[in-house]
């Protein structure tokens, strides 16, 4: 008979805590699954991770995000930045966001002092003013005491319909190389005496780092990405190579259908039921890790069948040091439940992505059976 201890950790949610917390899971040698019923809300962000206001002494907050940076790399969607540093990234209504944290193209898009920038329009591009961004962009570098001269220039892109189009139409076309060719051609009569040319986010869903600065040398100048309205294309790109990332790490992932329940007896719980077509699917776990965010927690179920119990999960849950997420009268659900991401109570919109890669990571580990990553 097989004693082995049971080495899977399921993971529910496949937004920034759930997809860290598999990858740490699966780096300290865990089999790993993880279930989700959709994006979440960090695929439709502008995906920059700011630490401002967080008390950076956290135990594990430094290292869960050199962490996700170094997955990123792995992954070919690149963060730039620094846990000791913060910087100002531009979006589309022309304000700055501080960061500490962001995907390689908005990352480019920064303001450097001194600097020349063409900010590129697209005629019959809904809701983005190349003008009205460069005249708040210039406002808002002066009051970080930056002296930045933007410029504006317009183009046409041939290959979409007349009329009024997004930026994920725009994307959806430049998927295809061909096309991302045609855009260099159309930017490089822009480039001359500038530093960087600046654009909305529409670089498509699949171009990675090294795909992105070799459009830039084509180009012939830096080029960067604002930041847009939601659904942002930089959220959805990172989203679509982390997943892709997951895969090729030997992460199961089973997409669309939720988990209905967790089974747990004797303060351990046993197995996972899935809402799959025909009958649920019972997945037996080592461990279970919830980062189901605030959308989709109220619809999981905690069942003790000996006691004939049912408990859903309260609206903004706790979790103790170990990570063990806590029912209402602060008492883990179980010795392997554990919680992370935004559907804890410690969340905050501002560093909600930060919180979510630190309590991702840590939950990941810590399911695991581990304490440390090396």
């Amino acid at each position: 008979m097989d004693n082995a201890p049971n080495k899977t950790v399921l993971v529910i949610g496949g937004g920034l805590a759930g997809i860290t917390a598999a990858l740490a899971a699966m780096k300290n040698g865990a089999q790993v699954i993880l279930v989700t019923s959709g994006p979440g809300t960090f695929a439709l962000s502008g995906a920059t991770v700011s630490i401002r206001g967080m008390n950076k002494e956290q135990p594990y907050l430094q290292e869960a995000l050199d962490f996700f940076k170094d997955i990123t790399i792995a992954a070919e969607c690149e963060y730039k930045g620094a846990f000791t540093g913060s910087t100002f990234i531009p979006d589309i209504i022309g304000g700055l966001q501080e960061i500490a944290l962001a995907p390689f193209s908005l990352w480019a898009g920064r303001p450097v002092n001194g600097s020349k920038v063409m900010i590129v329009g697209i005629r019959g591009l809904s809701g983005f003013s190349a003008g009205l961004t460069a005249e708040l962009l210039t406002s808002s570098v002066k009051q970080i005491g930056l002296q930045v001269t933007y410029r504006t220039a317009t183009i046409e892109i041939p290959w979409v319909r007349n009329g009024f189009f997004t930026s994920l139409e725009v994307a959806n076309h430049l998927e295809d190389k061909q096309r991302q060719a045609q855009l260099a051609e159309l930017l490089k009569p822009l480039v001359k005496n500038q530093d960087l040319l600046l654009l909305p986010a529409i670089f498509g869903m699949t171009m990675g780092s090294g795909e992105f600065n070799g459009l830039a040398r084509q180009i012939g100048c830096s080029v960067g990405e604002l930041i847009t309205l939601p659904p942002s294309m930089v959220g959805l790109r990172v989203l679509h190579a982390m997943q892709k990332y997951l895969k090729q790490s030997g992460v199961e992932i089973i997409s669309g259908y939720p988990v209905q329940a967790l089974q747990v007896e004797d303060g351990i719980c046993t197995a996972a039921f899935v809402d799959t077509p025909g009958r649920n699917r019972v997945i037996k776990v080592g461990s279970i890790i919830v980062a189901t965010g605030r959308i989709n927690k109220s619809s999981l179920a905690i069942r003790t069948p000996s006691q004939k119990t049912e408990t859903f999960l309260q609206d903004d849950c706790l979790v103790n040091e170990s990570m063990q997420l806590l029912n209402e009268q602060n008492i883990p659900f179980a010795a392997n439940i554990y919680g992370a991401g935004d559907m804890l109570e410690t969340s905050d919109c501002k560093n909600g992505n930060a919180l979510a890669i630190w309590t991702g990571y840590r939950a990941g580990v810590l399911a695991a059976g581990g304490d440390n990553i090396g």
